[in-house]
């Protein structure tokens, strides 16, 4: 079974991605998905995320991470859980 995050990736892929990008994103979604199935995620889950980043990011890193999630969840559909985001 293809997961969600190798739909993405393959996407990415075929749009050009460089492969450092399609390493930095695989890591990220596949150690996320681990703390919850990205696929049951809510905004609740990316508020608690981000907060948890603040406390042991630095700026740069936690937005880096929203951009992240942002085009993640966009491309699956759930724009909705991340539209609160400022990146």
């Amino acid at each position: 079974m293809v997961s969600i995050i190798d739909k993405f990736l393959l996407e990415l892929k075929i749009n050009g991605t460089a492969e450092k990008t399609l390493t930095d994103y695989s890591r990220f979604l596949k150690n996320i998905n681990k703390f919850k199935s990205l696929e049951k995620w809510d905004k609740t889950d990316v508020n608690r995320y981000i907060m948890e980043m603040h406390n042991e990011r630095s700026t740069g890193t936690v937005e880096i991470c929203k951009v992240r999630l942002k085009r993640f969840f966009t491309w699956a559909g759930k724009s909705e859980l991340i539209s609160h985001l400022n990146t």
